[in-house]
């Protein structure tokens, strides 16, 4: 019953989901001063966001960003940078 359900939920919402995980999975390594780890979270997070914003754009559904999402990779952070 499970996998009907999950079946049914939009791919725009699953990536928003999967963009909320990885930003909390960021914050607590970045708690714990594990910077590489917290750095790939917010890069997968980003990419999360991307996919949600190409959903969005092929939806019809209005954005503020242009129509093709970017097309690179995003890249992890580098000490001191936010």
């Amino acid at each position: 019953m499970a996998d009907n359900f999950a079946d049914k939920i939009p791919n725009w919402i699953k990536s928003l989901w999967d963009m909320e995980n990885e930003l909390r999975s960021a914050a607590q390594k970045g708690v714990f001063l594990k910077k590489d780890e917290a750095s790939n979270h917010l890069a997968e997070a980003r990419r999360h966001l991307d996919e949600f914003m190409g959903s969005m754009s092929q939806s019809g559904a209005p954005t503020n960003s242009p129509s093709q999402p970017p097309t690179s990779t995003p890249k992890p952070l580098k000490d001191g940078e936010i």
